[in-house]
């Protein structure tokens, strides 16, 4: 394991935000009780997780409207 301080090995990024986004984020920051830094990573983290779900999701829906239709059941000619 390496010697470094943690902040080393992290990566560094900058972002050119739209006017009035650094606000916002500082407001919901502060009511979060995060850093600007940490906030924003909360956020990215927490899209991943839901646009992972919301796929999982899909595909569910997808194999039961699949399961469901009428071509799909045998024997269910009229």
């Amino acid at each position: 394991m390496s010697n470094k301080p943690q902040r080393l090995r992290e990566e560094k990024f900058v972002v050119r935000l739209p006017g009035g986004m650094r606000s916002r984020i500082a407001d919901t920051a502060r009511s979060n009780i995060r850093s600007m830094n940490s906030e924003i990573v909360f956020r990215l983290e927490r899209t991943a997780e839901l646009e992972s779900a919301l796929e999982r999701a899909h595909r569910v829906i997808d194999q039961l409207l699949t399961a469901s239709s009428p071509t799909s059941q045998s024997g269910a000619e009229t």
